[in-house]
């Protein structure tokens, strides 16, 4: 509360600023035509940079981001990853439009396996993993290859068929595919899982606590929730939206809705309401690195991410211990 009106005050002065600054954009770029494209439509990154600015202030947020929220009412568009020219391009280069994934991995990775190989318990077989909204197995493939016996699941054949294709052509034997979304594990027995994983998934689920219920009936006791998400910040909204979305295109178009976003305490209460025991304290923040080699290349800098403890203002990982 304390912060909410220097918050509100900063929002509407950026704004207003923003709009100065785009009439001149347009003023400029009236002026500035040569041969039927202006200055500005050459610089296009810093063109929609600059249209952007206006939106810096975040929308009304949902209510209650706990309570079930009806689609219709969100911009998200979870079949973009069937589309062609994406379905793809996972694994792909700079050009690919889900190719800022890759980036996340060095931070989730380690953090992931950090937690299943401190919080579960060694046998002999190894520990069985499942997770949910895998894509093209980004995540599946590093866990599969660090010993783990992995199911991964997602609700794009395109993904899944993507996947499944690299797993044989990799030879990982112990990673699986199949079609399915997060609101139906029925296909799966009660406690059998010994982990789960929801990577960049929770911030599109509109119905958190039936999604966060399967995992909680897959999973057996003992068994451990990890996930990296994003928070429901103005910070998160400049950069992942306006900027990363809407300016600079480094994901596609509606990919996220800053409003679906999840605050880690949001996030803990649904948890212990459906049987894990979570400490935020264990939560840690995600930061991207900067690769200049990129600009080169006519890309934005976008280096590997970094763990960054008790910087959770935009994306986080954590963790939950099922009861």
């Amino acid at each position: 509360r304390d912060f909410a009106m220097p918050v509100a005050a900063a929002g509407a002065a950026v704004t207003q600023a923003a709009r100065r600054v785009r009439s001149v954009h347009q003023a400029m770029s009236r002026g500035a035509h040569t041969q039927g494209r202006s200055l500005w439509d050459m610089l296009s990154p810093v063109h929609r940079l600059v249209r952007a600015l206006p939106e810096l202030t975040p929308p009304p947020e949902f209510p209650d981001r706990l309570q079930p929220i009806d689609p219709s009412l969100t911009t998200i568009d979870n079949a973009v990853y069937d589309e062609e020219g994406v379905a793809d391009g996972w694994h792909g280069g700079d050009a690919d439009q889900l190719a800022s994934l890759q980036l996340l991995n060095p931070a989730r990775v380690p953090f992931f396996l950090r937690a299943f190989r401190a919080q579960l318990r060694t046998g002999a077989e190894a520990p069985r993993l499942l997770d949910i909204g895998c894509g093209g197995g980004l995540v599946t493939e590093e866990l599969a290859r660090a010993g783990y016996t992995i199911v991964g699941l997602d609700m794009s054949e395109k993904a899944v068929a993507y996947a499944r294709a690299r797993a044989e052509d990799q030879g990982l034997s112990t990673a699986s595919y199949e079609v399915g979304d997060a609101y139906d594990l029925s296909r799966f027995a009660d406690a059998s899982f010994d982990g789960v994983v929801m990577s960049d998934v929770l911030e599109h689920l509109h119905d958190l606590p039936r999604a966060v219920g399967g995992v909680a009936r897959v999973l057996a006791p003992g068994g451990v929730f990890a996930f990296d998400t994003i928070n429901r910040t103005v910070l998160s909204y400049v950069l992942t939206i306006a900027l990363a979305q809407e300016a600079l295109r480094v994901v596609p178009a509606n990919t996220h809705d800053w409003r679906m976003y999840v605050r880690p305490e949001e996030l803990s209460l649904l948890l212990q309401r459906t049987g894990f025991e979570v400490d935020t304290a264990h939560f840690v923040g995600m930061k991207p690195g900067v690769d200049p080699r990129r600009l080169f290349r006519g890309r934005v800098p976008l280096g590997d991410f970094w763990e960054a403890p008790g910087a959770l203002r935009v994306n986080y990982l954590g963790w939950a211990r099922r009861s």
